[in-house]
């Protein structure tokens, strides 16, 4: 485990840097842009969410080809046909976009969603490679260099008050090109490849092994956004953008989350049988899931403070911010451990399965109260649901009394702090309660977590 917890450091040190720009940005762009502007801006990020659905699996056949193995010992020529087989494929999809975008209203906003899709894509190619390969140190110098600069930019706009959101969505889509050439760089890639070898039967067996996990990210975009999809067919643009502020603040703690969940992929795939292994896992990430919900007074201060605008968004984010344990454990352990496992199928029903009882419960909650609470609390609902659901699957994940014990006093003591109490007393008690909790139902797990971390920040400081 120090092997996995060192690499686990190099990620969240460039993750605590990019959550750092992330608050920034969270904060100045909804403050530069009118509401019914900053609902757009964040419409082109749902948009730009399903960019993964014109790959046709090659980015995770990727992931799933190269989990686990020596970066050093793949051949490069090969990695470069792979790549020159994912760009022609992307064009073919971005170019009827363009097309269709000549004949719209709003030309420019397709072609920088063009460009999102081929970037992002471009971007998750090496980032999953880089990821399967644990090749963490150059995962975590691209992502540094790329919230300098969009810390640098967005400083910019702040100075120039510039209150066109068509430069957030530019700076959104040139971060993308720029980490793709660091990837490319780092990574030393030669794309000089002959078709025959872009099309060889390898590199279609390589897509076909990702297509069913694509269909399967494709339905976890769809269960993720799901919430948002909703919002804003079925409310208000300034609902939307309320709403998608809320997300925005969720994404932000996520980071920290999904820097856990990356770095857990390789150690997985190469010891996907060992339960005692999946057990403490799945301990240690309720216990940070649990401590992360603390994040919740830090924007309730802000936004009080700053964003007076955007109060409505208090509401959801109190909401939303109770699933974290849940989604902690969904990323980090269930989504890798179906692919670690290579059981498809078995990904893409479950997750097509969650989408469904997502649409129900978000079509439920517009039923009740057509309200941003109501599909947030159906939104939160459903990531429980999906975090008792897939606990079967895997041996050492399965539910038991102390987990759903510990998740109860959890739900009690977040929702009576951030609903009933101001900040300033809302946060001690929190705090207070959760380390409580911790240690009468996951002590040994507490300060197991506690002497991984420290003892590897030990050891990261001596160089060692």
């Amino acid at each position: 485990m120090s092997q996995s917890v060192r690499m686990l450091l190099y990620v969240l040190i460039s993750r605590i840097v990019g959550l750092s720009v992330s608050l920034v940005r969270g904060f100045v762009i909804p403050a530069l842009l009118s509401i019914v502007d900053y609902g757009i801006y964040k419409s082109f990020g749902l948009y730009s969410s399903f960019a993964g659905l014109t790959h046709l699996g090659m980015v995770d056949g990727i992931y799933i080809e190269y989990g686990g193995r020596d970066f050093s010992k793949i051949d490069k020529k090969d990695l470069s046909s792979q790549l020159c087989f994912m760009l022609i494929v992307q064009v073919v999809f971005v170019l009827p976009i363009l097309l269709f975008g000549m004949f719209a209203e709003d030309f420019l906003f397709y072609v920088f969603l063009s460009a999102s899709f081929l970037g992002g894509n471009l971007v998750a190619f090496f980032s999953y490679l880089a990821q399967a390969t644990s090749q963490f140190k150059i995962f975590s110098y691209y992502h540094l260099l790329g919230s300098f600069v969009s810390l640098l930019c967005t400083l910019a706009a702040l100075i120039f008050r510039v209150s066109w959101f068509y430069y957030f969505i530019a700076l959104d889509v040139l971060i993308k090109y720029i980490e793709f050439a660091i990837l490319f760089r780092k990574l030393n890639f030669r794309a000089s490849v002959g078709l025959a070898t872009i099309f060889s039967k390898r590199n279609w067996l390589i897509a076909w092994k990702g297509f069913i996990i694509y269909f399967g990210n494709f339905s976890s975009v769809l269960f993720y956004s799901m919430d948002r999809w909703f919002v804003k067919i079925l409310l208000r643009t300034e609902d939307f953008a309320f709403y998608s502020f809320a997300t925005s603040m969720m994404g932000m703690v996520m980071i920290l989350v999904s820097s856990v969940a990356m770095t857990f992929y390789p150690m997985l795939a190469r010891r996907q049988e060992e339960e005692g292994l999946l057990r403490s896992l799945k301990s240690y990430l309720m216990i940070i899931g649990s401590f992360a919900g603390a994040a919740y007074f830090g924007f309730d201060l802000i936004v009080n403070w700053i964003l007076r605008d955007y109060l409505s968004s208090l509401e959801v984010i109190a909401i939303l911010f109770a699933g974290f344990p849940a989604i902690a454990v969904i990323n980090a352990i269930y989504v890798n451990m179906y692919k670690a496992q290579k059981t498809e199928k078995k990904y893409f029903f479950t997750v097509f399965g969650m989408v469904a009882v997502s649409f129900g419960l978000n079509a439920l909650a517009v039923v009740i109260n057509r309200s941003n609470w109501t599909i947030a609390a159906a939104t939160t609902i459903a990531f429980y649901f999906w975090f008792f659901f897939s606990s079967k699957d895997f041996k050492g994940a399965k539910t038991n009394l102390r987990e759903i014990a510990y998740l109860s006093a959890f739900l009690i003591v977040f929702f009576s702090t951030t609903r009933l109490l101001p900040w300033w007393l809302g946060l001690p008690l929190y705090l207070a309660g959760i380390f409580g909790i911790t240690l009468l139902f996951y002590k040994k797990e507490f300060f197991e977590l506690i002497s991984k971390v420290s003892g590897a920040l030990v050891r990261k400081t001596r160089g060692v």
